[in-house]
């Protein structure tokens, strides 16, 4: 399988693809069309028609992933690093803030709070960063950005969002791409660490899991630095004081404000560079209402833009390649209203008897299959083992209505305002995330009475010509498919539990817990910010409070913490869940640096997490604990 990932066998799949694809695409428009159901016909035929024309986009996009930029030393610079913030849980702002602090080349860290909230200012002052505010919130997130290029002066800003976390060697992999003095911007992939949000794949919770992002962020933004047409998104990233200065600051016009902004330093002549690495890894939106919310901003952004005067296939300043990359992100989210026709059309025929084809079934299959295939194995060679067929179809079909609710921007752009996408659940959010899913059950509805009608009385009607009967009979497969699909999208919402507001990283690092004056030997299992999980040989009671050593890669450390929650598994050991209880400053600050920072990069990067030995471990009651257990 991974001979078809190798450049040379990707792009002659692509191209043979291709060709097949402008054939069958012809075949369709001068030999199938059924005049006497022509509006039905043409319908169809054009959502065949965007499907073609996002493969060829999509081979533009992804030729080349491997395309280097100049990279060296630059002379000592001033950097300032921003996290704007509005009303991001101070926990995340704190992990953010502490990654912050421990980038190592030297820079300032500027809080920029839209929420003025004194705990913000604290957080600040306590961490060493600078606060910043303003007196209105004009423009949301790109005037908040503005206010603060005023009132400071570093050379480079390294923007990043309030949820995520830079690793200590962020700048010193991303700076020496500015020795071009016409690159105005770094972009780096957005990676993130809540392996159980509702864009990651349930079933591959590791290093490698798999999320509803991976494809754009490892292999479309790559292929598009090909083309200098990469875009800010805007965090996490760097960016040239003078380049942005150049065109007026931070896009205010549109929601979508990292992508406009991207627009005009394209047409003032600036770079921009995507560094394919992961040095930062943040919050991926945890519910489908988070999901949404996020996802309908960029696409009502997006819509903005395109009715603007910055439309990318407008105007003067891009290249070619430059204004087609642009057009094939801005026109996926129209592949909504393609996906809502495929989920109509077998509905339509097995309900009206309305035919889309005129060709029998056996020669629309011939052409069909290798149209299908090929389009499949393009994805698969051109994805380089990050297209994933059915996840992908199954975000495609819940994110659908969302986006065809804002494609209304793209005629009534009024009264759009800028919703920062929710970092942590509250209340009951089962019952939140189910309504979004209503249009899909609506859906799921119809569909299964198309098929249960085409079953028991449209069979009895089917046209007299054996190759048009065999066109309907084929809707009731195709029928049962898009069910399975909706079905599929609509339980993998109802069935997801929301248990933690902070999430538990998988961890293994040996900890003793102190007891009746014994120390009883444990082994860390996962960690939060709040707590801990802890396997032991013995019973601890729940209720009890005892100081719990933790042995961390930098060193051990012995907090004081409440025994919550106790399973005793039939092997006889016990997994305790254990909240901390009153942390130090310092000891809150090992804490995230080991979550956020440590266990990310070796997850996300492969670095070996250092391991902590204890020289005399004591085993206490718990005698000895297999050898595999203790360290990392």
């Amino acid at each position: 399988m991974d001979a078809i990932y190798r450049p040379r066998v990707a792009r002659a799949v692509a191209l043979v693809a291709a060709a097949y694809l402008l054939y069958y695409l012809f075949w369709r428009a001068t030999t199938t069309l059924n005049p006497t159901a022509l509006v039905f016909s043409v319908i169809f035929l054009l959502a065949e028609a965007q499907g073609v024309m996002d493969h060829l986009l999509f081979t533009l996009m992804c030729w080349d992933i491997d395309r280097k930029s100049p990279f060296g030393p630059i002379a000592p610079a001033r950097v300032d690093v921003f996290v704007p913030t509005y009303n991001e849980p101070l926990d995340v702002l704190e992990a953010t803030l502490t990654g912050c602090v421990g980038i190592s080349y030297p820079h300032v860290t500027y809080v920029l709070d839209d929420g003025r909230r004194p705990e913000v200012a604290a957080l600040a002052e306590r961490l060493g960063c600078r606060y910043l505010t303003r007196g209105d919130n004009q423009h949301a997130k790109a005037g908040n950005i503005n206010a603060a290029l005023g009132r400071t002066d570093g050379e480079f800003i390294v923007v990043l969002d309030a949820d995520m976390v830079p690793q200590p060697d962020y700048l010193d992999k991303t700076l020496g791409y500015f020795v071009d003095e016409k690159v105005a911007l770094v972009q780096l992939p957005q990676e993130f660490y809540n392996l159980d949000s509702v864009q990651h794949v349930s079933t591959m919770r590791d290093s490698g899991a798999w999320h509803e992002q991976q494809l754009f962020y490892r292999v479309i933004q790559p292929g598009k630095n090909r083309w200098n047409a990469a875009f800010w998104c805007g965090s996490p990233s760097v960016v040239r004081r003078a380049a942005l200065e150049s065109i007026g600051g931070v896009a205010t016009e549109s929601l979508t404000e990292d992508l406009l902004t991207t627009i005009r330093l394209h047409r003032r002549g600036w770079r921009t560079v995507y560094h394919d690495e992961v040095l930062a890894i943040g919050i991926a939106p945890q519910t489908l209402e988070a999901f949404s919310v996020q996802r309908r901003r960029w696409a009502q952004g997006t819509m903005q833009v395109l009715r603007s005067r910055d439309n990318p296939l407008l105007g003067r300043g891009l290249t070619l390649p430059q204004r087609l990359n642009y057009f094939a992100s801005m026109v996926t989210y129209f592949d909504a209203l393609q996906k809502l026709v495929y989920i109509l059309v077998p509905s339509v025929i097995l309900v009206s008897g309305m035919l889309p084809l005129r060709v029998n079934a056996v020669d629309f299959a011939l052409h069909w299959i290798p149209y299908a295939a090929l389009g499949m194995a393009t994805n698969f060679a051109l994805g380089r083992g990050r297209f994933a067929l059915w996840p992908v179809e199954r975000y495609n079909v819940l994110k659908m209505f969302t986006f065809i609710g804002a494609m209304t921007a793209l005629v009534w752009p009024k009264g759009l305002r800028f919703r920062v996408t929710p970092k942590q659940f509250q209340g009951d959010m089962r019952s939140r995330d189910r309504r979004w899913v209503i249009p899909h059950a609506v859906a799921l509805a119809v569909t299964t009475a198309a098929i249960t009608l085409g079953l028991f009385t449209t069979v009895r009607h089917l046209p007299q010509a054996t190759g048009q009967r065999d066109i309907v009979l084929l809707a009731i497969p195709w029928a049962l498919v898009i069910a399975g699909m909706l079905a599929a999208a609509i339980v993998g919402v109802v069935k997801r539990l929301y248990q933690r507001g902070a999430y538990r990283f998988p961890a293994q690092f040996p900890a003793q817990i102190a007891v009746d004056d014994e120390r009883i030997t444990a082994i860390a299992r996962d960690m939060s910010r709040y707590g801990v999980g802890l396997s032991v040989t013995v019973c601890v009671p729940v209720g009890s409070i005892a100081p719990v050593t933790l042995f961390l890669p930098d060193g051990p450390l012995t907090v004081e913490a409440e025994v919550v929650h106790r399973h005793r598994h039939a092997a006889g050991d016990q997994s305790l869940g254990l909240r901390f209880r009153a942390l130090t400053d310092d000891d809150a600050r090992r804490i995230v640096s080991y979550l956020y920072v440590t266990l990310p990069r070796a997850a996300t990067r492969g670095v070996p997490v250092p391991a902590f030995q204890p020289v005399a471990l004591p085993m206490g009651r718990a005698g000895s604990l297999p050898a595999t257990a203790v360290g990392d």
